[in-house]
């Protein structure tokens, strides 16, 4: 009889020691077996006439696991010490490489491209946003997902481990099967209570903390490249073990419907408006059917793939789910720390719009008067801006919203420091406080996915230093076009004139109107691109929010101006001439075409307004 002690890779759990131990049991000249998940070390004793050392790694290897070394002198050559540095080194490399791309496309962004429930809804359309937010469910627990899969399908040998046929789609449905259970008692509860209880951002902040290092410590666990770790992973019982592989993927599935998650929140807050259990439940049950084809297809491609015969073949796609499920981790880590209101040492992301003076780095510094700090900055999807404020001072902080500025993520800011919690509905949103002490604090949204910080200096310092705002404007580099003309028609000394802004732009872009002659001018507005809410008028230094349909645009015209979408992505231009009846068409084209289009700072607006006069321009 010979014994070999074995270090194992590739275990995540304690049901894969046990079903490693199950299976050598079983094989042919093996006498004992003793596998430790927490040491990730096998112990096997076995008759050397009946089964080699080199059969006994190819029965775990086919198991889909590593054999690493032996620990003691054996049949395998021990793994130098530079190659296993090298090897955990790469790993971590890859690892945070790919934390960085994650956090760097974020997953709000994601956020952003859905519809959430709102009330009043029919149950079908529930099923659609649930189809359209699996994108997101994907981008926020696919790395629960992969580990629930990837680990719990084997190669097959299921079926002669237990006498059963094989179920490689099981954990799928287990996971998804969850899911469909928590997802839905969710529902009934809340529409019995007729309230929902919203935990503290910090508690939620706290979860994904928590859940950010075990999903990290899970990934690195399936890689192997610290087996010191698993001891942190809890476990069950190594009697029970054996269950495990049946029953984990549903309880983790049940424990997923209880992450927090901007669209499930809105779920929530419809099953709250249905007043009814039924109602409820099945609200929740159709939104969670709908997230389950696209999730269900990602967990069953990751277990086929790991099941596929080939050892080097399936050890890649082990080591390419166990690298997204850490990367995945520690981008939830990130989320939940920038939630509970800590200083992030992540990086933030701040927004590039505002209405506030601006430092070289973007920062957003007040404008002091009678008394308060005045800030104002526009809503984007997925950015919220870093301000600089003085120590204090009261500050009156305005946002405004435009129409489809608001998503499932951004929807709703968190400032710890100051205890401020404000969900924004379109126009412009008011958020007050005085900051008492210097430093720089972090807020977020409400998922911990958008943040960024406010740094508070104390009087005399570097604000009251900021250079005065830049008011020139810079190239856009945009060419307006030619191909049609719009003519004001003149009746009764009015004029009236109409264009559409779609998402190709204005049409017609060049506008005709006669001077000093009352305009109504009319934009129809055909789109829901969120850079098309706002007009800018640089000439009457004026900027018009916008809305679906008709929007009215009032103007006496003395002199050519030029006009572009909020994002100054579309241009138009107004033509004013003296006689609408006498107008060389040809001519005016080539002046259009000659036109320089210029991109106006916000701060060209503030300042320029005090001293602007002449005609009129207004909105509604």
């Amino acid at each position: 009889m010979l014994t070999e002690t074995l270090s194992i890779g590739g275990m995540s759990c304690a049901a894969c020691s046990a079903r490693i131990e199950r299976t050598l049991k079983s094989t042919a000249g093996v006498q004992t077996v003793e596998v430790d998940y927490i040491t990730g070390k096998a112990k096997v004793t076995y008759d050397a006439s009946e089964i080699g050392f080199a059969g006994i790694v190819e029965v775990i290897e086919s198991l889909g696991y590593q054999v690493l070394k032996p620990a003691v002198a054996g049949s395998l050559p021990a793994e130098n010490e530079k190659t296993r540095f090298l090897r955990i080194a790469g790993m971590l490399v890859i690892i945070l490489a790919l934390y960085v791309l994650l956090r760097a496309f974020g997953t709000s962004a994601l956020v952003a491209a859905f519809p959430l429930a709102r009330e009043g809804m029919g149950y079908g359309m529930l099923f659609v946003i649930g189809l359209i937010t699996s994108v997101h469910c994907v981008a926020m627990c696919g790395g629960i997902n992969l580990s629930q899969t990837l680990v719990k399908t084997g190669t097959g040998n299921e079926a002669a481990e237990s006498g059963t046929p094989s179920l490689p789609l099981l954990p799928c449905i287990l996971y998804n099967g969850g899911r469909v259970i928590s997802y839905t008692g969710v529902g009934v509860v809340v529409g019995a209570l007729g309230s929902v209880i919203t935990l503290d951002g910090r508690f939620q902040g706290i979860v994904l903390l928590i859940a950010g290092i075990f999903m990290a410590i899970m990934g690195i666990n399936m890689l192997g490249l610290f087996p010191g770790l698993r001891r942190l992973i809890p476990r069950m019982p190594k009697m029970f073990a054996g269950q495990e592989n049946r029953r984990g993927p549903l309880v983790v599935g049940i424990l997923n419907g209880f992450m927090p998650c901007s669209p499930l929140q809105a779920m929530q807050l419809y099953a709250l408006s249905t007043g009814s259990p039924i109602r409820g439940g099945l609200s929740m049950f159709l939104f969670c059917v709908g997230t389950i084809p696209l999730m269900f297809a990602l967990g069953a491609a990751s277990g086929a793939l790991s099941g596929v015969k080939g050892r080097a073949f399936s050890h890649r796609v082990m080591q390419a789910g166990a690298v997204l499920v850490a990367a995945m981790g520690l981008t939830m880590f990130a989320n939940g720390w920038n939630l509970a209101g800590f200083n992030s040492p992540f990086g933030q992301m701040a927004a590039f719009s505002g209405s506030a003076s601006k430092t070289a780095d973007g920062t957003f510094v007040p404008v002091i008067q009678d008394g308060i700090q005045i800030v104002n900055s526009t809503l984007l999807p997925n950015r919220y801006p870093a301000i600089t404020v003085q120590q204090g001072i009261p500050v009156r902080w305005t946002i405004d919203a435009p129409l489809g500025s608001i998503n499932g993520c951004n929807n709703r800011i968190i400032i710890r420091e100051y205890g401020i919690e404000h969900s924004f509905t379109p126009g412009n949103n008011v958020i007050e406080f005085i900051p008492a002490k210097t430093g720089k604090f972090s807020y977020s949204c409400w998922m911990g996915m958008i943040r960024s910080t406010i740094t508070v200096v104390a009087e005399g310092e570097s604000i009251a230093n900021v250079p005065a705002p830049n008011t020139t404007p810079v190239p856009a580099g945009v060419q307006i076009p030619t191909d049609a003309v719009a003519l004001a028609q003149v009746k009764d000394n009015f004029q009236t004139v109409t264009i559409r802004l779609g998402e190709d732009g204005f049409e017609p872009a060049i506008v005709v109107m006669q001077r000093n002659v009352p305009a109504l001018w009319i934009i129809n507005l055909d789109s829901s691109d969120p850079g098309n809410s706002r007009i800018v008028f640089p000439a009457y230094y004026t900027q018009v929010n916008t809305r679906q349909g008709n929007n009215t645009i009032q103007i006496i015209p003395d002199a050519d101006f030029d006009f572009s979408t909020g994002d100054n992505v579309f241009y138009g231009y107004v033509k004013v001439i003296n006689d609408i009846n006498n107008v060389n068409i040809e001519a005016i084209k080539e002046d259009v075409a000659n036109h320089e289009t210029l991109v106006y700072p916000d701060a060209y607006f503030e300042e320029a307004a005090a001293n602007s006069g002449g005609s009129c321009c207004s909105g509604s």
